[in-house]
């Protein structure tokens, strides 16, 4: 076999390769969708529960929730500084109480005489 028989036939399959691959790159793809379906929907899609379908109602349900939320936080910030400041004054009256005593101890009835 000559070298130039090989060097056709090497071009020739490179070519045809190369004709294969630009045919199958432009042929339109094949459209996946070949089913056919009917459905049925009774009213719109809800995303949660007593949500309006007016944008501007929505826009107010929404607004109204995060104030809710808001004050609900607040609330318990609230909740959480009262009994912070309570703890503190049990703190404080057990402190000044023990102090009060220790004074008392000193003049106990019975020191009377030492006096």
């Amino acid at each position: 076999m000559k070298l130039t028989s090989v060097k056709s036939m090497v071009m020739k399959g490179v070519t045809v390769g190369l004709v294969a691959g630009a045919i199958a790159l432009a042929a339109p793809a094949k459209a996946q969708a070949q089913q056919f379906a009917v459905g049925i929907q009774y009213g719109s899609p809800a995303y949660g529960y007593d949500v309006p379908r007016d944008y501007y109602a929505r826009q107010r349900y929404e607004e109204l929730n995060r104030q809710r939320a808001f004050a609900a936080e607040q609330a318990y910030a609230r909740q959480q500084a009262w009994a912070q400041h309570e703890a503190w004054e049990r703190h404080e009256a057990f402190e000044h109480h023990d102090r009060d005593r220790r004074d008392r101890d000193d003049h106990r009835d019975w020191d009377h005489d030492r006096r």
